[in-house]
């Protein structure tokens, strides 16, 4: 059985968890919904799937420092039935969206090089 850390602020949805009995069939999960400021609290909890919501930066370290497999959830713009809110800000009405998960991508390769300016 795999174990699978889900690092996200957020709790898995009922769609992302789905999603991940059809790839994996049975699982352990485990979540971190700490702020990642490096990725050694990460790597510090064991597991065979890192399944991510992380800044592109971390993302590229995770991907170096570990040979274990690294997905990431794929959301798409929806629009909802009641499709108008009343923006305060603005005082007008607009339409209303929300994000759904659409699939589990695995990160294959990447590499990042970046500079501080």
């Amino acid at each position: 059985m795999k174990k699978i850390l889900w690092v996200s602020r957020h709790q898995m949805t009922k769609t992302q968890l789905s999603d991940l009995h059809r790839i994996y069939g049975k699982f352990q999960l485990t979540q971190f919904d700490q702020t990642v400021e490096n990725i050694e609290t990460v790597l510090a909890v064991p597991a065979d799937v890192y399944a991510v919501v992380l800044p592109l930066q971390l993302l590229a370290d995770l991907k170096k420092a570990t040979n274990a497999e690294i997905i990431q959830p794929v959301s798409g713009r929806v629009r909802t039935e009641s499709a108008k809110y009343h923006n305060q800000a603005s005082g007008s009405l607009e339409t209303e969206y929300i994000f759904e998960h659409l699939y589990w991508q695995k990160i294959n390769r990447l590499e990042l090089e970046t500079e501080k300016l």
